[in-house]
């Protein structure tokens, strides 16, 4: 660490001399070097003139213009405290990010049992002994866990159990992965919109995760992490042929970026990386341009079709995410027409509220496009006004669709079946009428257009593996008292057990 007895040996400039003609990158390196000896470097600094002093504290801001009426000798302590500030936040980085992410392939065995634990402090969550990584908190592609976990940068197997694998991993190692299907430097074809679980191989979407990135660069103030957030979700929808009108507005933002920064904005160098994002003369127009690809993806996922058939379908209102986690309650008016006609009747066709957002919509026409139009309200204030359209299918195209889906229900009910007569040690013999009979009902209410395939499929899940004797017990009055009334016992068990499941 020079002194500043060597500095003014090597650079006599520092107390004054010459200073016009030294760059600012050169002049804060000066100040970088006495700032090492505060007491001292304050005397040598109070040689400076002020402009130059004001020109190199708007460089370690990130500031272009600095209009301070400080004195002299404030602007020199507000220097030296900035530069020394930074040397202790730059050490603190290093040395985070060498910890941040840990390897927690070794296990640790509690004292006097034979139990397996994960060394992460903030999950130690049992291991079993042949996973060599834990699964609830590390990356299933390069095994290691981040100690302050950023949900933003991990994607999941996203399936209801029985059907999940359970595994997660970091955003940075699934673009770099092979078996992911997305690739960072090349369009994504195969998987618009998803990637494959490099652990189960199941087809996950990414919006979600792309809805991450340009939330946290709608609302940061770093120009750093403004860059790195818009780059992520550049690479998710790279070559999209599906959400074009998603990825076009990223697009545009990050070339605003490039041109202002004068590069790529994963190359930058720190100097420019730097800084508040108010001060980019280009910031206002990048805000609005991912504000409006939030709006687009809003729009896009607030109407969605199930089980489109030739003379019916399921809609589907608010993001996947559900609207009602947020803390307030939406309603919904929904009109649908056919395309051919000009207006939409003033006969609403459903009026719903969060978070029970899913209607059957029936007697529609075979092959034919219709318009759909939801008004949203919070409140008494209306909040958006969505249309989007949907086409049936044909009488030929149901025939063959049913005979699909009545395969893929099989198939998820002897998944159930198996996981449930292997859980907590249990028999078949011990718990199979037990379990038909619960079966049975939920089919029946499902036949009866009581309760959907989804919440029958998450019941039958929760109920066989996670349910203790006395929520069966519950399940089992509801079931005696309400069997003569079907609308009623799917009313009760919705209610009471959605939340558990």
């Amino acid at each position: 660490m020079p002194s500043v007895a060597s500095v003014l040996d090597k650079c006599p400039y520092a107390a004054g001399e010459s200073l016009k003609r030294k760059n600012i990158d050169e002049k804060r390196q000066l100040v970088h070097e006495l700032s090492n000896d505060s007491d001292s470097a304050f005397d040598v600094l109070m040689k400076w003139g002020r402009a130059e002093l004001l020109q190199v504290l708007c460089a370690e801001l990130g500031e272009r213009k600095n209009k301070t009426r400080l004195k002299k000798d404030q602007i020199i302590n507000k220097l030296l405290k900035v530069v020394s500030e930074k040397k202790d936040s730059s050490t603190t980085t290093e040395r985070n990010s060498k910890r941040q992410r840990k390897n927690v392939s070794s296990v640790k065995t509690t004292k006097g049992k034979d139990t397996l634990y994960c060394t992460n402090l903030a999950c130690q969550d049992k291991v079993s002994r042949e996973d060599i990584f834990c699964r609830r908190c590390s990356c299933c592609i390069c095994g290691d866990y981040d100690s302050n976990k950023d949900p933003s940068i991990w994607l999941a197997c996203d399936y209801d159990p029985p059907f999940t694998c359970g595994f997660s991993c970091h955003l940075e190692c699934a673009l770099k992965s092979e078996k992911s299907g997305i690739k960072e430097d090349e369009p994504s074809h195969a998987v618009d919109g998803c990637y494959y679980c490099v652990s189960c191989g199941r087809t996950n979407s990414l919006l979600e995760c792309w809805e991450k990135q340009l939330t946290i660069a709608t609302e940061t103030t770093r120009v750093d992490v403004l860059c790195s957030r818009l780059v992520l979700a550049q690479k998710l929808l790279k070559g999209t042929e599906k959400y074009t009108k998603l990825s076009e507005p990223v697009g545009k933002a990050v070339k605003c970026l490039e041109t202002e920064l004068g590069g790529p904005l994963n190359d930058l160098p720190s100097m420019k990386r730097r800084g508040n994002v108010t001060r980019l003369a280009s910031a206002p127009n990048v805000k609005d341009l991912c504000s409006s690809a939030l709006t687009l993806f809003d729009a896009l996922t607030k109407i969605r079709f199930e089980d489109v058939d030739a003379t019916s379908l399921t809609l589907i209102l608010g993001s996947e995410k559900g609207t009602s986690s947020k803390g307030y309650i939406i309603h919904y008016r929904v009109w649908h027409r056919k395309a051919s006609e000009k207006d939409y009747t003033e006969k609403l066709t459903c009026a719903l509220v969060s978070p029970k957002t899913r209607y059957v919509v029936s007697g529609l026409t075979p092959a034919t496009e219709y318009c759909f139009k939801v008004v949203s309200f919070r409140g008494l204030k209306e909040t958006s006004v969505v249309e989007t359209k949907v086409s049936t299918k044909t009488s030929q195209e149901e025939e063959t669709t049913s005979s699909e889906k009545e395969k893929q229900l099989a198939l998820k009910e002897t998944v159930i079946e198996k996981a449930v007569g292997v859980s907590n040690g249990e028999s078949s013999s011990d718990r199979g009428l037990e379990f038909e009979d619960c079966v049975g009902v939920l089919r029946q209410l499902e036949l009866g257009g009581n309760v959907d395939t989804e919440f029958r499929l998450k019941f039958l899940t929760w109920y066989g593996l996670h349910a203790n004797s006395d929520k069966k017990n519950l399940v089992k009055g509801f079931v005696n008292q309400l069997v003569k009334d079907p609308k009623a016992l799917a009313d009760q068990l919705i209610r009471t057990f959605s939340d558990l499941i």
